[in-house]
């Protein structure tokens, strides 16, 4: 597994395709920022746009890989272990980068008396969205889905459904991190404990996915070369 995450980091940042997404995030909340805005609200801001953000990030590498290359990886280590490393690289992307925003805001933004309980409340509800996009650009990306036109399509419209409706836990998180400046603020908790089975659920249907992709070609299965038999 190691190998295989150095391969998808190298294999990101050689292809450029990291650019556009993580410039997106960083204008996204370089222009929210001055110094009359509450630190929880920003908080809140960075952690919602990490969701598009991911999502878009997450489906750049998952599209970047060439089918020969990853069929030599499922060859040599199974067709879903591939697909699980390729998705943890961009999710340790998107919590590096909502960290540093997190780091900055303190810096800018007017500092609250309940300092601690809002700056933890950020912090969580920057995992909270950072596991949504995880998700949605797990759900938008090959071999789920493999056009253009239908991966923007479900990252866009899956974003807006996932930070405008109520009963999404990025919603929740970030509505709490909102309201964390004042006497009412809360630990986004519940929002957290629901987006594990959200994340656990979209990671484990793409590397299902991938898996039978590789079945059919005759990789992970042993019905090909007979070398592609993917480890119990």
């Amino acid at each position: 597994m190691t190998a295989l995450l150095r391969y998808y980091g190298a294999l990101l940042f050689r292809s450029q395709r990291w650019l556009p997404p993580v410039l997106f995030y960083v204008g996204l909340v370089t222009i929210s920022l001055d110094g009359q805005s509450r630190l929880g609200s920003q908080l809140g801001w960075n952690a919602a746009v990490l969701v598009p953000a991911l999502a878009w990030l997450t489906r750049s590498l998952l599209a970047a890989e060439p089918p020969a290359a990853r069929a030599c990886l499922a060859a040599a280590t199974g067709t879903r272990r591939p697909q699980y490393a390729a998705l943890v690289i961009p999710l340790a992307i998107g919590l590096l980068l909502v960290t540093l925003a997190a780091a900055v805001s303190l810096l800018i933004c007017r500092v609250p008396q309940n300092l601690p309980l809002v700056f933890g409340n950020g912090l969580t509800t920057g995992l909270v969205c950072a596991l949504t996009g995880s998700a949605l650009g797990a759900a938008g990306s090959p071999p789920l889905v493999r056009t253009t036109a239908g991966a923007a399509g479900t990252l866009v419209i899956g974003s807006v459904l996932l930070l405008v409706v109520s009963a999404s836990p990025a919603n929740a998180a970030v509505r709490d991190a909102f309201s964390s400046d004042g006497a009412d603020g809360r630990f986004p908790l519940l929002p957290l404990l629901a987006v594990l089975p959200l994340v656990v659920a979209g990671w484990w249907t793409s590397a299902h996915a991938a898996g039978r992709v590789g079945a059919g070609t005759g990789t992970g299965t042993g019905t090909g070369t007979g070398t592609g038999q993917e480890p119990g």
